[in-house]
């Protein structure tokens, strides 16, 4: 053969292949573009703070026009509960798939650095394809830097979608929060649009049994279903503007909340009050077939956790499930219908520590204190007669002493377990962890319970300021070491928390805790005698042996059972000492230790000013603090001991 026809044999032949070559490219990005319209776009719209007083839940009293029609065309989960009774431990679980107790993300509000091998929910859709977007706040309790595409005040990001990506978009909505439920100027905001007519008449309203039945209460009460009148109108909004927009036969919605109303005895409780959340999921005729019921609007009795709504938006996108994440898909293929517990967990909320478990059967709630020294109205800043109006209202109740039966327990310290029937008593009002015909569930209920914080290796037990400790300590970060036994021994910690808020056990079996290598087993010894209140001489020596501890958790906490014994003159050398240190999640419990603790704070004034001066912002910014976590809520706490004592008045932050 020629040099010439081999040469125009191999141009052809040339051009062949990269005909082919561009065919097969096209017929790629084809194919990539039908598949990305063949996989639903997932909407979440989220409330904040609502309880389901929605028509479509049976509430007389809501004003809920549009949900109750979307209702009618959707799934709507009767029994759907979220996994914290505040607002971020619950986000942190919606972002993430997992328990916020996995990662140590359950205190409200924390800084959680995440492993990189735990991938947030918005990061999954990302590297599949999706474009995700997300309106207004975070609140994981980890960085969101990075997971979104689009981060803006904006009820329509679908705009800003690259044409032929679908979309993943976590839409929050804060018209219902409880700062507009109890704060009159952020009420007439929300509310300035929404006409008289359908607002609720105050007289007409029904209360619910945990409040004593006076005006301002039902007038309260009506403002908060009013409110969420209000997110009705902003869902409609919503929906209209998919519609619009040619969207809406493309995109799966979810209408949810991220925890109970935004009052006392539901926000903050771990209650099914707290917990209990409307559900209700619109999925377009062309993907009802992801619908396990056959149908694509159905009202399901099944209990379910928003810890499997995570996977449920993965599902439904067809993105396998990360092995991490830690519920189940509920729609979808292969997903299951079937849930026989739904559990959850209270914690830190602003400065106010706590430490309560539940599990749910779908029958029985049951609830295991491990502070159970702490009554529900805690003292301090968030839960005063300062600002918000249920708490005004409440605080006027209990000191004329006009209390109900059920309104008294807001202001008493609580058993170690409680259990309620829902079916006999579904308002939570009969607790009957002590009926001897119940022991049976009730242990059943304890041990499952117990072996969920074992498996997922609840970071609860320990304190928040020794987790951190242990993470930095190790370089780690906080759910890798929460994962290794000998950096988190859960089931010797976990046993000592038991024993220390169990009643009935013998005081030598608490103080022998104290022998332990391992601080946060000596700090559940300290702390047993606090719970107790006890009095007598071994509690005493405990105590002033736990001032010398190395650990200054322990140390804090000995200080605060000197002072809450009347014995003062012990512990303020201490506190003075431990006002010094800077770290934020110990300064903060050294903060509320004293806060609780010291009756008169004025042999420490100048420390507790020169403390509370390095957290505040410079004077006219914005807020008084240097940002919301830490520094608010160490500031809280040391106000509030300023306050108490008379040196203060509220948000007096800047006065010397």
């Amino acid at each position: 053969m020629g040099f010439h026809k081999a040469l125009y044999l191999y141009l052809e032949l040339t051009k062949s292949c990269v005909l082919m070559k561009s065919m097969f490219t096209f017929l790629l990005l084809l194919s990539t573009y039908a598949s990305a319209q063949n996989r639903p776009n997932i909407l979440w719209i989220v409330a904040e703070d609502i309880s389901p007083l929605m028509g479509a839940y049976g509430d007389k009293d809501a004003y809920t026009p549009f949900i109750d029609e979307i209702a009618k065309k959707s799934l709507v989960y009767k029994r759907a509960y979220s996994t914290a009774p505040i607002c971020s431990p619950s986000r942190s679980c919606l972002a993430s798939g997992m328990f916020a107790t996995s990662l140590g993300s359950q205190n409200l509000r924390s800084e959680v650095k995440l492993p990189t091998s735990i991938k947030p929910l918005a990061q999954v859709f990302k590297e599949n394809g999706y474009w995700t977007a997300l309106r207004n706040k975070t609140d994981y309790n980890f960085s969101a830097n990075g997971l979104f595409d689009y981060w803006k005040s904006d009820t329509t990001p679908w705009r800003k979608c690259p044409k032929g990506k679908p979309f993943f978009a976590f839409m929050n909505l804060g018209s219902t929060h409880e700062g507009s439920g109890n704060i009159p100027e952020k009420a007439e905001s929300a509310l300035k649009n929404l006409s008289i007519e359908v607002r609720r008449k105050p007289n007409k309203i029904k209360l619910p049994p945990y409040y004593p039945n006076t005006p301002q209460m039902k007038k309260l009460w009506a403002r908060y279903h009013d409110l969420i009148t209000v997110f009705d109108q902003e869902v409609q909004n919503v929906f209209e503007n998919l519609k619009k927009d040619e969207q809406a036969e493309n995109t799966i919605v979810f209408i949810m909340s991220d925890h109970g109303m935004g009052a006392p005895r539901y926000k903050r409780w771990l209650y099914l009050t707290g917990m209990h959340v409307p559900l209700i999921v619109h999925i377009p005729e062309r993907f009802k077939q992801l619908s396990p019921y056959g149908s694509n609007h159905k009202e399901i009795d099944e209990i379910t956790s928003y810890v499997n709504l995570p996977a449920t938006a993965l599902n439904l996108a067809g993105i396998k499930i990360p092995k991490n994440f830690e519920g189940k898909a509920i729609l979808g293929k292969n997903s299951t219908t079937e849930h026989k517990y739904v559990f959850g967990a209270k914690d830190r909320a602003d400065d106010m520590y706590d430490l309560s478990r539940s599990i749910f059967d779908g029958r029985y709630l049951y609830i295991r204190h491990y502070l159970p020294h702490h009554v529900p109205m805690q003292e301090g800043y968030i839960m005063s007669d300062h600002k918000k109006d249920f708490h005004k209202e409440l605080h006027r109740i209990h000191n004329a002493g006009q209390d109900s039966l059920e309104s008294k327990k807001l202001w008493s310290s609580r058993p170690h377990e409680e259990l309620y029937d829902l079916k006999n008593d579904p308002k939570e009002l009969q607790n009957v962890a002590n009926d001897q015909s119940l022991q049976k569930i009730k242990t059943q209920l304890a041990h499952e319970l117990k072996k969920w914080s074992l498996k997922t290796r609840d970071s609860g037990f320990l304190t928040e300021s020794d987790m951190h400790r242990r993470a930095n300590e190790a370089k780690l970060t906080p759910y890798e070491i929460l994962q290794n036994p000998k950096t988190y021994p859960i089931e010797k910690i976990m046993n000592a928390a038991d024993l220390a808020s169990k009643p009935r056990v013998k005081q030598q079996t608490l103080l022998d805790l104290y022998k332990d290598k391992d601080p946060s087993v000596r700090y559940w010894s300290i702390q047993s005698q606090i719970i107790r209140n006890s009095k007598n001489a071994a509690t005493i020596a405990l105590f002033k042996k736990g001032l010398h501890d190395e650990n200054l958790t322990v140390r804090t906490t000995a200080a605060e059972g000197l002072a809450r014994l009347g014995l003062e003159e012990l512990s303020i050398p201490v506190f003075r000492a431990l006002l010094k240190e800077t770290e934020p999640n110990l300064a903060l419990y050294i903060a509320r230790s004293l806060s609780t603790s010291i009756k008169d704070i004025r042999p420490l004034e100048s420390e507790v000013r020169k403390a509370r001066k390095q957290y505040l912002a410079p004077e006219g910014s914005k807020r008084p603090w240097k940002d919301f976590i830490y520094s608010a809520f160490t500031c809280w706490a040391l106000e509030w001991s300023l306050v108490k004592s008379g040196l203060n008045s509220h948000d007096d932050f800047h006065s010397k």
